[in-house]
């Protein structure tokens, strides 16, 4: 398949991708339901809006209504946002005695349409009782690794893997030296209450790569009815950045195929702001091959065949950014911190280039997932620039830890809290937490790698891999969790 970069002008986009449809299934005609929240058979959390996706819902709501299966049995009804029901698509809000099992929309003229989905408890993580624990050492002791967790149902549990993907070592052992790629993969398993297995190497990239991004799909996160791995940018052994973006498949979440190259980035990126929701991709700013923050922000979904469906373009940043953080909400997105100006690879371990405080934000439609409205300023989120920082959405809760800010030498404020309010994030406050990982001899740590999950219970969970000490400047394999 020849890789393709899809470009169109962003109203009409929008509109076609919020009418539906696709060449793929059953004709136009036919009542259904295609997809709810961009997947197959999603994982959902009470209390969260939903996307279900389809044909022949109606033109208007009317008598019609959205059933999900009830605790204890029987069936509850949503509620429909206002303006939320369409032939093509209806939103809704997860009832707070749902369970998972089927999903049901009636139309208010014609037969009930269902889908599977799998609906965990709403728990609200509470930061002051994080307590990080140390977990299994990773096998290298790198920095800018690319990690994901990938979750799928297994009976009345959740089973998680994590894959880590490349990464950088200093050479000579100093995080002052240049920066070599690794093309090592690992993976492991999380156990419901957060502690990880041993880590093993089923297949490498064929290529050395570094401060890439990492994506996991499956069909309980996308339209892709298998699994596949996607490693996404990063810089190769010269140093510069790359648009490549592999795929492994995953006959099980532990064996990998070889990885192959699919539909590149349109442009190098590393370090960028990469976040993934309701089987989308968003990439947001980076550094370039020559090491200069952009302004660049795309979107791909995962398509039917694992494929990307086109990189597209959407409304630039205000500003230049790369190794920041960023989440995605219903209808909103932000990003935050990092780099604006041209840095060493990886952002260096210097206060200067000055570090960003400030945020941006725009909005995305629920539905097709692209912007509708360009970006703008949202003020400082941070409470100083920070960059290189691993950041952990955890529901209404998102966690920044590590990275290089001016109390960072003396590890002032190594873990920092926001809470999301609708569709905004608040101003990160701290330090929080019961503990630290540089007071349990973990280094205070620069490109640490973060990834989080949910268990079946709902609760919060998170790792933080690897580093480079900012006060020894050596590279550290710890692996911290909660």
């Amino acid at each position: 398949m020849v890789p393709t970069v899809t470009k169109l002008p962003l109203g009409a986009l929008v509109g076609a991708l919020a009418c539906g449809g696709s060449s793929f299934g059953p004709p136009a005609s036919t009542p259904r339901i295609d997809y709810v929240d961009g997947a197959i058979e999603p994982l959902l959390v009470r209390g969260q809006m939903v996307v279900i996706e389809g044909f022949g819902f109606g033109d208007t709501q009317g008598t019609g209504m959205v059933g999900f299966a009830r605790v204890g049995g029987g069936v509850t009804v949503a509620t429909v946002t206002a303006g939320g029901w369409s032939d093509h698509s209806v939103r809704a809000v997860v009832p707070g005695s749902a369970t998972g099992g089927p999903l049901t929309v009636t139309p208010a003229i014609g037969r009930g349409l269902s889908a599977t989905v799998h609906v965990l408890p709403r728990v609200t993580f509470d930061p002051a009782t994080l307590t990080w624990q140390a977990r299994t050492a990773f096998p290298r002791a790198p920095a800018g690794v690319a990690l994901v967790a990938g979750s799928e149902p297994a009976g009345g549990a959740l089973r998680v893997t994590l894959y880590a993907a490349g990464g950088a070592e200093p050479l000579g052992g100093s995080g002052d030296s240049a920066m070599v790629p690794d093309s090592a993969v690992f993976v492991a398993r999380a156990a419901p209450s957060g502690p990880i297995g041993q880590w093993s190497r089923p297949r490498d990239l064929p290529t050395r790569r570094a401060f890439a991004t990492a994506v996991l799909a499956n069909r309980y996160n996308s339209r892709f009815d298998g699994r596949a791995l996607y490693v996404i940018g990063g810089i190769d052994s010269s140093g510069r950045a790359r648009a490549t973006v592999y795929q492994a498949l995953l006959a099980v979440d532990t064996a990998l195929a070889a990885f192959t190259p699919i539909e590149p980035l349109p442009t190098p990126v590393a370090g960028a702001v990469a976040v993934v929701r309701r089987g989308r991709i968003y990439v947001m700013g980076g550094a370039d091959s020559l090491g200069h923050p952009q302004l660049h922000v795309y979107v791909g979904r995962i398509g039917v065949d694992g494929h990307i469906d086109g990189w597209y373009t959407q409304p630039a940043l205000p500003g230049p950014r790369a190794y920041g953080g960023g989440a995605v909400f219903d209808s909103r997105v932000a990003v935050f911190g990092g780099i604006a100006d041209s840095a060493p690879t990886g952002g260096g371990l210097d206060v200067a280039p000055a570090r960003l405080a400030t945020s941006d934000t725009a909005r995305v439609s629920l539905a097709s997932g692209f912007f509708t409205a360009p970006w703008a300023a949202a003020g400082p989120l941070l409470p100083e620039g920070r960059s290189q920082f691993a950041t952990l959405p955890l529901g209404d809760v998102t966690l920044v830890v590590g990275g290089v800010y001016g109390g960072a030498p003396g590890n002032s404020a190594e873990t920092m809290a926001a809470v999301a309010a609708g569709d905004s994030l608040g101003a990160f406050t701290g330090p929080v937490g019961a503990n630290t990982i540089a007071g349990q001899g973990g280094g205070i740590l620069v490109g640490p790698a973060g990834a989080s999950w949910l268990d079946a219970d709902g609760s919060h969970h998170g790792i933080i891999v690897g580093g480079i000490d900012l006060v020894t400047r050596l590279r550290r394999d710890g692996v911290w969790g909660f």
